[in-house]
């Protein structure tokens, strides 16, 4: 079985069990290499920019924000879409530096982990409240 696999059989239970009790979604930073960070911000919400869910997550951490709060989640229910715009700082780069977004579709009450070690190979799991899970090969950018 491959490393990626054994790693998502391992966080699934642990992803739920924490959204469940946290009742929030949370965005993992599982990249490999070195130094590497990612910029995740909510597209799809009502909340003034000031307010919007946007956090800069170092390699191996992870950021967290309620579904009943309106700044993170429209709608504010577990089940409600998310859209996050993504960017990756590999091979030391700076966040400033990033010129390629991501889009990452998700849910409320979710787990999100991102995985991979360059831009070739960038994958996003959302781990849903009802169990169930998405994954997508992160292939298509825009410029920033």
């Amino acid at each position: 079985m491959p490393p990626c696999s054994k790693l998502f059989l391992k966080l699934t239970p642990l992803l739920f069990l924490f959204s469940q009790l946290a009742q929030a979604f949370c965005v993992y930073n599982k990249l490999e290499g070195e130094r590497v960070s990612i910029k995740v911000s909510n597209l799809h919400t009502t909340a003034p920019t000031k307010r919007m869910f946007t956090k800069t997550i170092a390699q191996g951490e992870r950021e967290c924000c309620p579904y009943t709060n309106e700044d993170c989640v429209s709608g504010g229910q577990r089940d409600s879409p998310i859209i996050l715009s993504v960017y990756f700082a590999f091979d030391l780069l700076e966040m400033w530096e990033v010129k390629r977004q991501y889009v990452v579709h998700c849910e409320g009450g979710a787990g999100i982990v991102l995985t991979g070690s360059d831009y070739n190979n960038i994958e996003a799991t959302c781990f849903k409240a009802n169990r169930n899970f998405t994954r997508e090969k992160l292939e298509h950018w825009t410029l920033a």
